[in-house]
C-alpha cells in the first residue's frame, strides 16, 4: 500500500483561541493605539501650549521635560509635532490594520508585521542617537534623573517593536524553509545524479 504525502504547508483550520504570541501582539497593538489617541493627540492638540496646561496629561509632560523639554512645549517643537503626527495618523492606521490581519488569520500580517515593527525600532533607535550625538541639547540639566526619564518611558515602544519584529522574521525564514524546492524540481539536471553519488 502506498504512503500518504502530506503536503508541505496543509491548510489548517483556525483556532478557536489565539496562539500566546498573537494575543501578546494584540495586546501591545491595543496598548500603542491607546496612548497615541490619549496622550500623544494631547501633545498634538497643545504642543505650542502645553507648558500652560495644568491637568494631568500635562504634568506628565513637564515630567519628561526634564529629559527632553520639546515634548513640554519649548525649543523646536515642531520636530516632536511631526513625529507624533505621523504616529497618531499613519502608525495607528497600520497597527490596525495589522490587528485585523491577525484576528483573521492572514498570511501577509507577517510581512505587514515585520514593516511596522522595523521601521519603529529604527525610530525610537534614532531619536536616541540624535539626542546622544548632539549632546542633549534639550535636556535642561544633564543628571541621573534626566537620562532616565528620557530614555525609560521609551523603551516598551524600542523593546515591543524589535520583539514583534523578531516574531515575524522567524516565522517567514521558517517558511521559507519549508516551501524550498527539492532537487528534481529546481532546473538543474545534475542534481539528482549528485545526490545518488553522496
Amino acid at each position: 500500500m502506498k504512503a500518504s504525502v502530506k503536503p508541505i504547508n496543509p491548510p489548517t483550520a483556525r483556532p478557536a483561541q489565539l496562539r500566546g504570541k498573537d494575543s501578546a501582539t494584540l495586546g501591545f497593538l491595543a496598548f500603542s493605539c491607546l496612548l497615541a489617541f490619549s496622550v500623544e493627540l494631547y501633545f498634538v492638540l497643545h504642543f505650542r501650549t502645553i507648558h500652560h496646561q495644568d491637568d494631568v496629561v500635562a504634568t506628565l509632560f513637564s515630567i519628561y521635560g526634564d529629559g527632553d523639554r520639546t515634548y513640554y512645549g519649548q525649543g523646536d517643537v515642531y520636530l516632536p509635532f511631526a513625529l507624533e503626527t505621523l504616529n497618531i495618523y499613519v502608525t495607528q492606521v497600520l497597527n490596525l490594520l495589522l490587528g485585523w490581519a491577525i484576528l483573521r488569520d492572514r498570511p501577509w500580517r507577517y510581512p505587514l508585521q515585520l514593516t511596522v515593527a522595523s521601521y519603529l525600532s529604527y525610530s525610537v533607535i534614532l531619536y536616541f542617537w540624535h539626542a546622544h550625538a548632539a549632546g542633549y541639547p534639550d535636556m535642561p540639566v544633564h543628571d541621573a534623573w534626566s537620562y532616565f526619564i528620557f530614555y525609560a518611558p521609551n523603551l516598551p515602544w524600542l523593546l515591543g517593536n524589535l520583539w514583534m519584529g523578531c516574531a515575524a522574521f522567524r516565522v517567514i525564514t521558517t517558511h521559507l524553509g519549508c516551501t524550498r524546492p527539492r532537487d528534481e524540481d529546481s532546473g538543474d539536471p545534475a542534481a539528482p545524479a549528485l545526490r545518488q553519488a553522496r
